[in-house]
């Protein structure tokens, strides 16, 4: 209950002498005139430091008294703050000596167990109570903590601790990782321990490796896979360049290794043309096992499918990749053939305009979201705020995708020669097309900004340091080996945790928004608008408001890289305002309409 970083009670037990060295200490005695009139010279209360034993017995007491009855800690506060204690407070205290340890359950307040600063910092993620606190836990895995601000690798450590030694009224917390290392001695896939791994952290019993599947080719083998992951490895690794293309071919692929030898209890290579049209009906509505909520690899509460339903497109996009494997992997001999050329894609509705651009936000919507994470960017403990605003300004002020901003570099920022106060980034793209695109000075403001957090300066660096770096580097597993010792902040960060950044930020602006009644400014649309927008989002309010704007269609599609300017116009056209305005023009002498 301590409210600092030690949060574990440990047992008292102080004698008569002790009661009375404190009571003493409190009345503001000398403490040197306390250790001549009460202890001896070898006393280990002496010994370890009386002044610090003296105020670490006062702090137990007084969180024990508070423990026991919340009620008690407008008395005891000046005691809490190193001040007087009155006579009352006093006997509060020696009584909390001879109470038995408070036992916290999951209703209890958590203000009731954690100092101010931390209750705040739970309390703006939603957490009031100790049962939630558990729930947010287990739904978010072992970083929970990073998107809580004041909350740290060290005190998120105390404070698993300390819920797992109260486990059997809280409820058990899972707060491992699981280690993505890539070792000779990976350990066999095991369905009856209740955890799914990704591709890459086990192998699969010889019965389901493939090394006698019945559609292994009968001749020589171009590539030297024996089993059926050494074969996706040798797949893979042609996209190793292409870090997008290569995390979708992963993912498919790893979804239907566990699935095969999970559910169809048989390796890949040994999948009929009837098996692989099962898995495309397992795709629509995969078993709960299979599925979770949205989890780092790292985490054991990783599962292959999200918990929300896969879209035909996304069903169509998964069978077109596994055919394209399997025709490598018949092509280089390592399959007799390929039986997915006779699976059917799934039936899919043909979008008019494939782009969603009815996520990107309004001018109006974007300027007050601009407005608002700049006054939380202003606070002193701001840093993560200032982080998003970098990386929101990088994809709604120059268009860029979330894993072009995390990669955009600062030697590939310069000031333009042509306009002052402009600079221009070139980043790669899509397709491994290099671009030069715009940014805006309110941009080169955020960064700059962020770069001070970092301890480093913004305008004298010129090297290939990342634009975003992360503040903190959790002491996990998996970010201690990708930014590795001594180099902290020079990896950035990867698509996905800027995924959790910006969203989280949006959550913030929203509440902020909210409270001051922001409602009378934007409409329910785009207040909706706001909270449920993705980062890709502010890459089409980039196009959409550039558009609007004025500016050139073939200026627009450079900036966005688009292959073709039938993908730019799109956001000439997207907009439903414009449809209904062209109707109420064709519509102006309906009959109906002049009654």
């Amino acid at each position: 209950m301590a409210q600092n970083t030690q949060v574990v009670i440990p047992p008292i037990a102080y004698n008569r002498t002790d009661y009375t060295a404190l009571r003493a200490f409190v009345q503001k005695v000398p403490i040197q005139r306390i250790a001549d009139l009460y202890y001896q010279e070898d006393s280990f209360q002496v010994q370890q430091g009386l002044e610090r034993f003296l105020i670490h017995m006062r702090d137990e007491l007084v969180e024990r008294a508070i423990g026991h009855n919340p009620a008690f800690a407008d008395i005891l506060q000046n005691a809490r703050r190193g001040g007087t204690i009155s006579v009352k407070a006093l006997a509060i205290l020696v009584q909390a000596a001879d109470l038995p340890e408070p036992v916290p359950m999951p209703d209890d307040a958590i203000g009731r167990w954690f100092r101010p600063r931390l209750t705040a910092a739970l309390r703006g993620e939603g957490v009031h109570t100790l049962g939630e606190l558990v729930a947010m836990m287990q739904v978010r895995g072992p970083t929970w903590w990073r998107a809580v601000p004041r909350v740290g690798f060290g005190r998120a450590e105390v404070l698993a601790r300390w819920l797992q030694r109260h486990a059997e009224t809280l409820g058990s917390i899972d707060t491992d990782t699981r280690a993505l290392v890539m070792r000779d001695d990976l350990p066999v896939l095991d369905a009856g321990n209740g955890t799914l791994p990704p591709l890459g952290t086990f192998t699969l019993p010889a019965l389901y490796d493939g090394s006698r599947g019945i559609n292994r080719a009968e001749r020589f083998c171009f590539i030297s896979a024996t089993n059926d992951l050494e074969a996706i490895e040798c797949y893979l690794a042609r996209y190793e360049g292409q870090p997008h293309t290569l995390r979708a071919y992963r993912r498919e692929l790893e979804r239907l290794v566990l699935w095969s030898a999970l559910i169809v209890c048989k390796p890949i290579s040994s999948l009929l043309v009837d098996e692989c049209q099962a898995y495309v009906r397992f795709l629509a509505m995969p078993t709960a096992s299979f599925c979770g909520p949205r989890a780092p690899r790292t985490s054991r509460r990783w599962r292959p499918f999200s918990d929300q339903a896969m879209s035909p497109a996304s069903q169509k996009q998964t069978v077109q990749i596994l055919r394209a494997a399997f025709e490598y992997l018949a092509r280089v001999r390592y399959l007799g053939g390929n039986p997915w050329l006779a699976v059917k894609d799934p039936v899919v509705d043909i979008e008019t305009d494939p782009i969603q651009v009815d996520k990107a936000l309004t001018a109006e919507a974007w300027e007050v979201l601009i407005a608002a994470l700049e006054r939380r960017a202003q606070q002193a403990d701001g840093g993560r705020d200032r982080i998003a605003l970098a990386m929101l300004l990088l994809m709604g002020d120059s268009g860029l995708r979330r894993a072009e901003a995390v990669s955009a570099r600062r030697n590939a920022l310069t000031p333009s020669r042509h306009v002052p106060g402009i600079w221009m980034l070139k980043v790669l793209g899509k397709g491994r097309k290099r671009r030069v695109l715009p940014v805006s000075p309110r941009t080169i403001d955020a960064v700059r900004a962020h770069w001070a957090d970092l301890g480093a300066d913004f305008d004298q660096a010129c090297d290939d340091r990342p634009l975003l770096s992360p503040l903190v580097i959790p002491a996990t597993p998996a970010a201690l080996a990708r930014h590795g010792v001594g180099t902290a902040g020079h990896r950035g960060y990867t698509a996905g945790a800027l995924y959790d950044v910006v969203t989280g930020a949006l959550r913030r602006v929203h509440d902020d928004l909210q409270a001051v009644g922001a409602e009378a400014e934007l409409s329910s649309g785009d207040m909706f608008a706001l909270i449920e927008a993705t980062p890709h989002a502010f890459r089409h309010t980039f196009g959409m408001l550039a558009v609007e704007g004025g500016v050139e269609l073939y200026v627009v599609q450079e900036i966005l890289g688009h292959a073709s300017a039938d993908t730019t116009a799109v956001y000439v056209r997207a907009r439903e305002k414009r449809l209904a305005e062209a109707a109420s023009l064709l519509y102006r002498n309906d009959p109906a309409r002049r009654e």
